[in-house]
């Protein structure tokens, strides 16, 4: 999906005419840096039907109207994001390439871990507490995988104690 079409979807779903985008567009006064001049009605039909580009200065003013964010113009269906990751995956040096791996590897690990101790394993933690458990699993994820390991070994550490006590 283009961003003009993406465009005129969220205007058809806010239910507002293009006359009325055009006039709240124009209120907020974007200038282009080829004229420096507020772009015409005229000029902003064509921007939505697609017979001109619209300029990359224009689109937070376009967000702006529509009170949405910038990325929401953008697609991010799936096959899109597949795309992107294939593109930006090419130009990769092997640590680069490692560090993608760690961080697939950390979601995945999220996953088995969530799995692991969901809400009918809990009952041998310290803390039964499945809201906290829940929190903890999904923050994992944007841990770097240097501290995961250290919670890992510590938490090893503590479970060693344990066992050693009983």
């Amino acid at each position: 999906m283009e961003i003009y079409e993406k465009i005129n979807l969220i205007i058809k779903e806010k239910k507002i005419t293009k006359r009325k985008f055009a006039d709240m567009l124009r209120s907020l006064e974007p200038k282009l840096k080829s004229t420096g001049e507020t772009p015409t009605e005229k000029t902003i039909y064509k921007y939505l039907s697609g017979d001109i580009n619209i300029p990359i200065e224009i689109l937070s003013f376009i967000a702006e109207t529509l009170n949405i964010t910038e990325q929401e113009l953008f697609d991010t269906t799936s096959n899109t994001k597949v795309k992107l990751f294939k593109y930006i995956s090419k130009g990769l040096d092997e640590n680069q390439l490692k560090y993608l791996n760690d961080i697939t590897t950390n979601s995945n690990m999220v996953k088995d871990v969530s799995t692991q101790y969901g809400k009918k394993n809990t009952k041998g933690l310290a803390f039964n507490n499945e809201e906290k458990l829940e929190k903890l699993i999904s923050l994992l994820e944007f841990a770097p995988n240097p501290l995961v390991d250290k919670i890992i070994n510590r938490l090893e550490e503590i479970k060693g104690l344990a066992l050693k006590d009983i």
